[in-house]
């Protein structure tokens, strides 16, 4: 009996490794529901507004890298390189951000990170700017450098955070100064939102409550879609598969909600360009191709 149980129990607890691992880090969710992208409503809201932006900056602001296992469902351990951004809409006379990365005292303690404090000096500038700054969602590495700004009360005006994001657990209040967020009018609205000419918001609740997709409509004709970290990489929607179950529990994302948002993305058009935040293949792609423009120009 003892040489039969001495047997079993490792069996058992190698079962029981197996069996985590496909759960935890194998194994991306399916899809609950359907999310709708309704591409001909977001031109009719992006074209309803007047003329159309010219051009999209982008500000790389530092890196950092996570396991890609945490990644895309079923990836190695090897570590996966992650940028943070900030993009720049622009108009000849106005400009609107999307994003703002975050500081690099808080940037230096990610995994991996590595911090350009001089593309950070320039978002704090064109931050100072703009005439609206808007989040894909509210978490830290992306809200975190509007946070930090060193003269928010001049700019609270211009901070274009909806209720979700304001009211939303994983917003850290405590990165802005006392008092600040008093100041943010909250953006409330239903189905689609023109921001300005060529900007659109659209909801899409599910990594955080306050998660939206941004939709940028250039006088070229040329058409983004800023998914924040629904998709931390393209590969999320090229192989239909999202984080695993660890970090889906870790981050306390719906996940039947995002795995319908990365189908959403999937069955897109391809001159749609979606902008996965993180994501630094793409982003040297997206540069080559010339969609949009390293560095925040005119400050």
């Amino acid at each position: 009996m003892r040489i039969k149980r001495r047997f079993w129990i490792p069996v058992v607890i190698v079962a029981a490794l197996w069996i985590a691992k496909y759960l935890l880090f194998d194994t991306a969710a399916q899809p609950v529901g359907t999310f709708v992208i309704d591409l001909d409503a977001l031109h009719r809201a992006a074209t309803s507004a007047g003329a159309l932006p010219q051009r999209i900056e982008v500000e790389r602001v530092g890196e950092f890298a996570f396991p890609q296992a945490f990644v895309v469902a079923g990836g190695g351990f090897h570590m996966h390189p992650m940028v943070l951004t900030s993009y720049r809409v622009l108009w000849p006379d106005r400009s609107i951000i999307i994003d703002t990365a975050m500081a690099p005292e808080a940037a230096k303690k990610m995994p991996g990170s590595r911090v350009d404090e001089a593309a950070y000096a320039r978002m704090q500038a064109a931050i100072r700017k703009a005439d609206g700054i808007v989040f894909t969602h509210e978490h830290p590495d992306h809200v975190g450098g509007v946070a930090k700004a060193p003269d928010f009360a001049t700019i609270a005006s211009e901070v274009l955070m909806t209720r979700e994001q304001l009211t939303g657990p994983k917003l850290e209040r405590g990165d802005f100064p006392p008092g600040a967020l008093d100041r943010v009018t909250p953006l409330d609205y239903q189905g689609l939102y023109a921001v300005a000419a060529g900007v659109v918001l659209q909801k899409a609740p599910g990594h955080s409550q306050g998660t939206q997709l941004i939709y940028v409509e250039l006088a070229t004709g040329a058409r983004f879609l800023f998914v924040g970290d629904i998709a931390w990489s393209l590969d999320n929607i090229r192989e239909h598969k999202g984080r695993p179950g660890v970090a889906h529990l870790l981050m306390k994302e719906d996940r039947g909600a995002v795995a319908a948002q990365l189908q959403a993305f999937g069955q897109l058009p391809p001159d749609v360009h979606v902008i996965a935040a993180h994501d630094p293949v793409a982003l040297e792609s997206d540069l080559k191709a010339g969609l949009y423009h390293q560095g925040f120009t005119g400050l």
